[in-house]
């Protein structure tokens, strides 16, 4: 879906009246503003499902989405594992962090900026609750490293995951390391 200028800018009017009017439990005007401003349409679909447009969520979307749980699986998954089996991934994953190595670190905001835009408007939304690092500035371009990242790790999230123990630590390995490949 694409809007006109005018009706941007009817959008955009009618989000201030609604904030002037103190209208609340309805719509958000908040989150249709970002959403109109940012070209971030599939937002409003996302929340307000009666709206639906019949449009799919933009790849750039469900690759955000799925990078952003990618992290958290492996965050996840890393915690429950044993101090042997810890000890393993330190030694098996290239400049293996503690600390970093499983915390998202974000796109480049400089080469990357539709990403940016999308962690802007799922924080705004308040999705990933919790999570200010939505929006966090890699300083270095991660997209290809995320898609490599991706081709290991969503075979192991549909076939190994629950939510017990995450994926194997052997997976775990893998994913990390393939973001180093290429």
């Amino acid at each position: 879906m694409k809007y006109t200028q005018q009706e941007k800018l009817q959008i955009l009017m009618l989000c201030d009246i609604y904030r002037a009017l103190g209208i609340k439990h309805s719509y958000d005007p908040e989150i249709i503003e970002e959403a109109i401003t940012s070209e971030n349409y599939w937002a409003i679909d996302w929340e307000y499902q009666h709206l639906y447009s019949g449009n799919d969520t933009p790849k750039e979307v469900s690759f955000f989405v799925d990078v952003y749980d990618m992290y958290k699986i492996l965050n996840e998954t890393y915690l429950k594992l044993s101090p042997e089996d810890k000890a393993d991934v330190a030694a098996q994953v290239q400049f293996f962090n503690e600390e970093y190595s499983l915390e998202f670190p974000g796109f480049d905001g400089n080469n990357e900026g539709e990403y940016m835009s999308i962690g802007r408007m799922l924080q705004k939304m308040g999705r990933f609750s919790g999570s200010e690092d939505l929006t966090r500035n890699s300083h270095s371009e991660k997209v290809g490293p995320y898609r490599r990242m991706l081709e290991v790790f969503l075979p192991a999230r549909k076939d190994e995951w629950n939510h017990m123990r995450g994926i194997t630590k052997e997976s775990l390995i893998a994913t990390l390391n393939s973001g180093f490949a290429g």
